[in-house]
């Protein structure tokens, strides 16, 4: 009954979950790079995609470039009409009040002078919202393109004042954009689960002295808030935090309040009746974690989430409380999308986008099938396998005992062959190959 009761009070007419991200010429992303966040088989958008690679891969990059992509969309259908053109100026390291907008021209990369350009395909869209920002001397020039037909429905570029139809228009994709689930909702929200104090655009520097609580005033704030609305959704928010709080194992039995604490402001309290209460400084790091990215996700009331490294301070266990925690927020239509950055694959769907970065400093993207199955993993690495990662250029590691054995400790060419015996591929070094084909310089074996 409160599901069903949840999914009328969250109907929206549609959805910002995202089938497709192409973002060329921004930090690492040289040229355009598409990062597919649909199964090319069909069956709409991921609802929790997640990103792995190594460090400085480009996956904090991407959600960089979709942050980027919102607050200039969100500059662009504000100022449009009051500029008279589809072409905005701004100086270098103009920052708009509002979205918190911020154009540099250190978000290039290093030499490229081309266009800017970040595309979103929405899962409900026929085609595709794009910024685009143009290198202009001292300035930059920010346009939105598509946004006069989106979803393939055709409007005519209007003219430079615009008309009556028009306006309304622009104002309808711009309430989709601006408010996504009514006031005081936002289309994206970006956290770094390596810091709690999650702020909020315009909520200013972080106290001189950290509170006592680990979570930033603002955020506990907002918990607060929450817990007192009136408003059925912020109501459904609060009990999915208190649940969650009931399913972590060392605070079951446990009810959950805000309260104003004398000398501290807001603050959480974990309650065993009659026995003992606790502040949220009292819990441990892990606990504290959940309870973080619980109230930095329900408080957002974005459309969008994403997240950095979810998987900090966590036990396995935990990791996979937070991961069913998470969906279950998408399924139950409190949040459009989750994207999640990680580097364990406890968080992993069917598939997920494999990130890596050339030796040019040029990131890649790739949509793969997740790891291999657990069992197989564990099998495997006690009998001293190691997994690598191979990009798509063909770049790779090689356990340090295979290049022992190889005379490769410097590095050096390694040839790849399948054997016709058992039509597996093996490694030859060029020594080995001269031999196995009496080439000319060979060393004769013995």
């Amino acid at each position: 009954m409160r599901l069903a009761l949840l999914r009328r009070v969250n109907a929206r007419a549609s959805s910002l979950r995202i089938a497709r991200l192409t973002i060329g010429n921004f930090r690492t992303f040289v040229g355009p790079t598409e990062i597919e966040l649909a199964p090319q088989g069909g069956g709409g958008a991921d609802e929790m995609p997640v990103f792995h690679g190594g460090n400085g891969s480009g996956k904090s990059n991407a959600l960089a470039a979709l942050d980027l992509f919102f607050r200039a969309s969100l500059h662009w259908m504000m100022a449009r009409p009051d500029q008279g053109s589809d072409d905005l100026w701004h100086p270098w390291n103009f920052r708009h009040p509002t979205t918190g907008l911020l154009v540099s021209p250190r978000d290039w990369p290093p030499g490229v002078r081309e266009p800017m350009e970040i595309s979103v395909l929405f899962d409900a869209a026929k085609t595709p919202f794009t910024v685009r920002i143009v290198q202009a001397g001292n300035q930059a020039v920010l346009r939105m393109e598509g946004v006069w037909a989106p979803g393939g429905i055709e409007i005519p570029s209007p003219p430079a004042r615009l008309d009556a139809a028009a306006t309304q228009y622009l104002q309808s994709i711009r309430n989709q954009f601006e408010t996504p689930y009514g006031l005081g909702s936002k289309p994206f929200f970006r956290l770094d689960a390596r810091r709690r104090d999650f702020r909020f655009i315009g909520e200013g520097e972080p106290l001189p002295e950290a509170p006592a609580s680990p979570l930033s005033q603002a955020l506990a704030e907002r918990l607060l808030l929450l817990a007192t609305s009136l408003d059925p959704g912020d109501t459904e928010r609060w009990r999915a935090f208190a649940a969650l709080i009931g399913r972590f194992k060392t605070l079951q039995g446990r009810e959950v309040s805000v309260v104003q604490a004398p000398g501290v402001g807001v603050d959480l309290r974990f309650e065993a009746r009659g026995r003992q209460i606790l502040r949220v400084s009292e819990l441990s790091s892990g606990e504290q974690q959940v309870v973080a990215l619980a109230a930095a996700v329900l408080t957002s009331r974005a459309a969008v989430v994403a997240i950095e490294e979810p998987e900090i301070s966590l036990h396995p266990d935990n990791q996979e409380l937070v991961r069913d925690f998470l969906r279950e927020q998408v399924r139950n239509g409190l949040v459009d999308q989750i994207i999640l950055e990680s580097h364990v694959p406890t968080f992993d769907g069917p598939e997920v986008i494999r990130f890596s970065r050339s030796p040019e400093g040029v990131t890649s993207v790739l949509r793969q099938p997740s790891a291999a199955n657990d069992e197989i993993r564990a099998t495997a690495r006690a009998a001293g396998a190691e997994e690598q990662w191979v990009t798509p250029e063909g770049y790779t590691r090689l356990p340090e005992e295979m290049r022992s054995s190889l005379g490769l400790q410097t590095g050096g060419h390694l040839w790849f062959l399948r054997s016709t015996e058992q039509r597996r591929w093996e490694a030859w070094t060029a020594g080995e190959l001269d031999q196995a084909f009496g080439l000319p310089g060979a060393t004769p074996k013995g």
